[in-house]
């Protein structure tokens, strides 16, 4: 179940940021870093909390611009 998590986490930052290619840059990862996380590889704790901010930061902006309407 951990890893299933953090595959959506991977899957909806990278959405988030405009693909995988940005998300790896965006984490200073490598090709086969990010590979090895989709794959059965678990997550450092500073990747996993660094897509955290990306998917938290991304819905307070949706919050807040649908509080402004």
């Amino acid at each position: 179940m951990l890893h299933d998590i953090h595959t959506r986490a991977l899957r909806r930052a990278a959405k988030i940021l405009g693909g995988e290619d940005n998300l790896r840059t965006h984490l200073g990862a490598t090709e086969i870093d990010y590979s090895s996380w989709l794959g059965q590889k678990e997550l450092p704790r500073n990747i996993f909390l660094r897509l955290v901010d990306i998917i938290t930061d991304e819905e307070v902006r949706q919050v807040t611009s649908y509080a402004r309407r």
